[in-house]
C-alpha cells in the first residue's frame, strides 16, 4: 500500500504537446516512483526532448535542493539535467560502438548519495531517474553497486515494462533478470587458460582471480592517467562465440585500452551534468550495452578501476567484482 504521504508529495508535468500514448507510460513511472525504491524523480524523453516528468521532490526522502533551489526551479533544473544526459548517453552510443558491442541500453552514475539512471526504451526514447540512498559511499571507498541495487533493479525493471508496452522483449538490462544466478566456481578448465597480462597482476594476483567466463573479462587499474595493470581472459574458449572477422582478442584489448584512458574524462564530463541536480562527483559509472558491459570505478582522485564483461547475464556479478576487487585495494585486510 502506498503511503499517503508519498501520495501528496507526487508531481506530475507533461510536455505541451500530449499524447495518448504516453499514459500508460506515465503510469508505469508514476507505480514505479510510488513503489518505495528511493526513486524521487523520473521523466521520459523522445530525442532528448521532456514527454512528462513524476517526481516526489516535495517529499522528505528527497535529498536537499543543491544552492537552496526552490521546488520550482529543483523541478525545472532536473528536467533539464535528465535531457543533458540523455544527450550525453546519445553521445557514448556511438563511441562505444566501435567495440562491436551493440547499443548502449543503460547509463547508471553512482555518486556519494544516489544513484542517476538513463536507461534506453526504444529507439529514440529514453528514461532518465534519480534516486537517493543517504551515505552509500563511505570516504576513501569505492562506491558499492549492492548499496544502489534496489534503485537499479526498479530502473531497468520500468525500462523493461515500458518495452513491453510496445510489444518488445527485455534487453536484460544490468543482468538483473539472471542475477539471481551464482557464479560459476573456478574449474580447473579454467585454470589452464592463462590470463593476458600487461604490467602488473596486482597485489596477491587479485586481478587475475577476479576474472571468469561467466562475469568480469577485462580488468584495468590506472593512475594519474596511465595504466598500471590490464588482465583478461578474452582468449578464454567459452568466450570465442564473442568475435569475429570483425572484432578480434587483439581489437578488443587496443580498443579497451584507449575506452579506459578516456574514461576519467567521460567520467568528469558527466559529473558536471548532473552536478546541479546532485551533490558529489561520479564514484562509479556502468555503461551498460546489448552485450555486456563497461565499469568504472574511483579509488581515489587520480586512482581508478576499468572493467569489461561481454556477457549480458553476468552483468551484475561482472560489477560486483570489480568492486571487490576495488574494495581490496583499499581496504588491503578486506
Amino acid at each position: 500500500m502506498t503511503e499517503p504521504q508519498l501520495l501528496d508529495a507526487l508531481h506530475e508535468e507533461s510536455a505541451e504537446q500530449d499524447v495518448p500514448g504516453f499514459r500508460k507510460k506515465r503510469d508505469l513511472c508514476r507505480d514505479m516512483l510510488l513503489g518505495g525504491s528511493g526513486v524521487y524523480h523520473v521523466a521520459h524523453y523522445t530525442s532528448g526532448v521532456l514527454d512528462f516528468a513524476v517526481d516526489l521532490l516535495a517529499h522528505e526522502s528527497a535529498p536537499p535542493a543543491v544552492d537552496g533551489a526552490d521546488l520550482r526551479q529543483r523541478r525545472d533544473i532536473h528536467r533539464r539535467v535528465g535531457a543533458q544526459i540523455v544527450y550525453r548517453a546519445t553521445e557514448l552510443n556511438r563511441r562505444l560502438w566501435e567495440l562491436q558491442s551493440g547499443a548502449l541500453i543503460r547509463l547508471v552514475a553512482q555518486t556519494g548519495d544516489g544513484l542517476v539512471f538513463c536507461n534506453s526504451v526504444v529507439g529514440s526514447e529514453h528514461v532518465v531517474g534519480f534516486g537517493a540512498v543517504p551515505g552509500t559511499t563511505s570516504a576513501g571507498a569505492p562506491a558499492d553497486p549492492a548499496q544502489v541495487s534496489v534503485i537499479d533493479r526498479a530502473a531497468s525493471g520500468l525500462a523493461t515494462e515500458l518495452r513491453r508496452l510496445m510489444r518488445q522483449r527485455s534487453q536484460n538490462p544490468g543482468g538483473w533478470l539472471t542475477a539471481e544466478t551464482p557464479p560459476e566456481p573456478r574449474t580447473p578448465a579454467d585454470d589452464t587458460v592463462q590470463p593476458h597480462l600487461s604490467g602488473s597482476t596486482g597485489p596477491g594476483g587479485i586481478f587475475a582471480a577476479a576474472l571468469r567466463p561467466a562475469g568480469l573479462h577485462y580488468l584495468s587499474h590506472h593512475r594519474t592517467g596511465e595504466q598500471v595493470a590490464a588482465v583478461d581472459i578474452l582468449a578464454h574458449p567459452e568466450l570465442a562465440p564473442f568475435f569475429n572477422r570483425g572484432i578480434t582478442v587483439a581489437d578488443r584489448r587496443s580498443r579497451y585500452r584507449r575506452l579506459a584512458a578516456d574514461l576519467s574524462l567521460l567520467v568528469l564530463q558527466v559529473s558536471r551534468d548532473l552536478r546541479r541536480a546532485v551533490t558529489g562527483d561520479v564514484a562509479r559509472l556502468v555503461l551498460d550495452v546489448e552485450m555486456g558491459a563497461v565499469y568504472y570505478t574511483r579509488l581515489s582522485a587520480d586512482d581508478y578501476l576499468f572493467g569489461v564483461t561481454l556477457d549480458q547475464d553476468s552483468v551484475s556479478q561482472a560489477d560486483h567484482a570489480l568492486w571487490t576487487v576495488g574494495r581490496q585495494l583499499v581496504e588491503p585486510t578486506a
